[in-house]
């Protein structure tokens, strides 16, 4: 069986992909029209693969109920959340302070569901914040360390690590994490077009050609990234899954030097920032 800590790791790589892609597409599109690209995806894929695997009396349970509150929110509204920010600020600021998910999401699972922090995933998890905060540093002489943008992404990462510990819940009530994926993207979908529909602005949802393939790989990469989420949680505690699939800072300074050298800068305090990630990686998933 492939272990949670693996299915974590790969959400960390599809979410810098997912980014990665969203820049080169956010230079003709917008957010909105990437949300419902994305979205309209993650539902076709799940539900189609719920379809072919479950009896409907395992599919129609009140159980899923839990994941129809948190798709209101999640993950519509964090998207949203995080795509404006890459179109404002960048892969290189949105990628770190959105893997800020794990601070929020292991003292929502300590206080929650009673789960145990051990030293060493403590130690590791505090390097990996430590790691994502030196990241999202501004080098320019501006004055500030960091503009107001910012909080795009943290209140994105705050709302994500909070239903991370909801969503564990929900998953020890089914049998199919899946299932989980797909009613709450479902439900996330159903709740973006009532808002587009009652604010009237299905005319920001716009198929430009020169953004339209980006943005459908990018649904893909999301696709695959929750898909891991949901078995990395089915599989272990909250306080091990959300600091590794929060990685994508890593995987994004490897992924901007390679495809976006035209705007990511890599500098010594962001290969110093990646090491601390990767020394409280090994801390998490080495010693217990």
């Amino acid at each position: 069986m492939i272990p949670a800590e693996a299915f974590a790791l790969a959400c960390g790589l599809f979410t810098a992909i997912n980014l990665i892609l969203l820049k080169k597409g956010l230079a003709h599109g917008n957010p909105v029209t990437a949300i419902v690209i994305s979205l309209a995806i993650n539902v076709l894929s799940f539900w189609s693969f719920v379809f072919a695997v479950l009896p409907w009396d395992e599919i129609l349970r009140p159980e899923l109920l839990i994941f129809v509150l948190v798709g209101l929110i999640q993950p519509g509204g964090t998207r949203y959340l995080a795509y404006l920010s890459v179109e404002k600020v960048g892969v290189a600021v949105t990628a770190p302070l959105r893997a800020t998910t794990p601070l929020f999401s292991s003292l929502m699972a300590i206080a929650v569901l009673g789960e145990q922090l051990t030293p060493a995933v403590g130690a590791g998890t505090a390097l990996v914040v430590f790691g994502i905060t030196l990241l999202s540093l501004r080098e320019d002489k501006t004055g500030a360390w960091m503009n107001i943008l910012v909080a795009l992404p943290l209140l994105s990462a705050f709302v994500a690590g909070s239903t991370q510990v909801i969503r564990k819940i929900g998953l020890a009530q089914i049998t199919l994490p899946i299932l989980g994926a797909a009613t709450t993207t479902g439900t996330s979908l159903v709740a973006v077009a009532v808002s587009l529909t009652v604010s009237r602005n299905w005319a920001m949802v716009r198929f430009d050609r020169r953004s339209l393939g980006y943005f459908l790989l990018a649904g893909c990469a999301v696709t695959l990234g929750v898909a891991s989420v949901f078995m990395s949680l089915h599989l272990s505690d909250v306080v091990i899954v959300a600091p590794l699939a929060s990685l994508s800072p890593l995987y994004s300074l490897v992924l901007s030097a390679l495809f976006l050298r035209e705007v990511e800068v890599i500098t010594v305090r962001k290969v110093a920032a990646a090491a601390l990630i990767v020394l409280g990686v090994v801390l998490i998933t080495a010693i217990r």
